[in-house]
């Protein structure tokens, strides 16, 4: 896919465009779209900014638990697309969506987003340090 730069802040439009969403979106900039991105994957989560990498259903090593850098610090900003769902990093509560600034150590992670009982997505989201992550949930 070809990149295009373009000055912000018209830059979060031409991303939620070329994904082809509708709806509305808040980046982790702040800035609001008049799009929505829709999430395809079979996982039911998509990385929609922040560098981070989704690994479905997949859990955290001790190597990785003791890789986590919790001195940079990054955040998950969180929308489930079609109903509702609670973000968990590493066991613990984190809000219900859609959730803006959910603290998070930066290296791997354990993710797992519910509605109630039911978990829509689970696995590990690789996060760079001091990052600001978008992800978006399909509630299926």
């Amino acid at each position: 896919m070809a990149q295009t730069r373009v000055s912000s802040p018209f830059r979060s439009v031409v991303i939620a465009l070329a994904l082809g969403g509708v709806g509305a979106w808040v980046l982790p900039s702040g800035q609001a779209t008049a799009s929505m991105f829709a999430c395809g994957d079979p996982s039911n989560l998509c990385v929609i900014s922040g560098g981070a990498s989704w690994s479905a259903n997949a859990t955290a090593t001790e190597a990785d638990i003791n890789g986590r850098n919790l001195k940079t610090r990054a955040t998950i900003n969180l929308n489930v697309e079609g109903g509702r769902g609670s973000l968990f990093v590493n066991g613990r509560y984190n809000g219900t969506a859609p959730l803006s600034g959910a603290q998070a150590p930066s290296g791997r992670n354990d993710i797992q987003v519910r509605d109630g009982t039911r978990v829509l997505a689970m696995g590990t989201l690789d996060i760079p340090p001091n990052a600001a992550v978008a992800i978006l949930v399909n509630h299926r």
